[in-house]
């Protein structure tokens, strides 16, 4: 068992929009914390409402209930985002998660657009999500409890370029030393360390 969650950062479930999720991960480090919507003053559309911050528990990634469904299969938080933005380390001692209770995937019918709506906006306080492994904090989550970043390198070089996991790279090293934190990158498909230019273009030789 892993001693992390991942919180996806600035996604949109296209790995083609990675340059908005560095922008939001700068937004967070420069803040000091991942912040709710409530805080922020946002509505969003999804199960964790304004007042909570959903995570991915990476050792429930491949726990997709719905699996045998072809429509559904990747229908975790993982495989929706972690997979497709970069994903900040969340140390599990140092938050207090709630396990929400699994219901079946968003669909248009009336009652499931009542569920998604009621929990959107804050109108029923009983958590609950259709990724098996999504995970709540209630409130915000502050940077001493960051352990690193992922980067879903094999998706950017196979979808986008290498020189795009290159300039990635570079900028969120940038980042990290811009904003004085000491934050480790890692490859999110194996989570090794990403220390070095030389373990990037290891990852591009395998992923190519």
């Amino acid at each position: 068992m892993v001693n992390f969650y991942l919180h996806s950062v600035g996604v949109t479930g296209k790995i083609e929009d990675i340059n908005k999720s560095i922008k939001d991960l700068e937004g967070i480090l420069e803040t000091g914390a991942i912040l709710n919507r409530r805080y922020r003053n946002l509505i969003g559309f999804g199960f964790n409402g304004t007042k909570y911050v959903s995570l991915s528990d990476y050792d429930k990634r491949f726990d997709n209930a719905y699996k045998d469904d072809e429509y559904y299969f990747d229908n975790t938080a993982y495989a929706m985002y972690s997979t497709k933005a970069l994903s900040i380390m969340v140390d599990k001692a140092k938050v207090k998660v709630i396990v929400p209770k699994l219901v079946s995937p968003l669909d248009m019918s009336p009652m499931s657009m009542l569920r998604m709506y009621g929990a959107a906006f804050d109108l029923i306080e009983r958590r609950m999500s259709d990724l098996p492994d999504e995970v709540q904090v209630k409130g915000n989550i502050y940077d001493d409890s960051f352990m690193g970043i992922t980067i879903p390198s094999e998706e950017i070089v196979t979808k986008l370029s290498a020189d795009k996991l290159r300039s990635v790279y570079v900028r969120l090293k940038e980042l990290i030393e811009k904003y004085k934190y000491q934050l480790g990158l890692y490859n999110l498909s194996d989570m090794k360390p990403m220390d070095s230019e030389e373990d990037v273009e290891e990852i591009i030789k395998r992923s190519l």
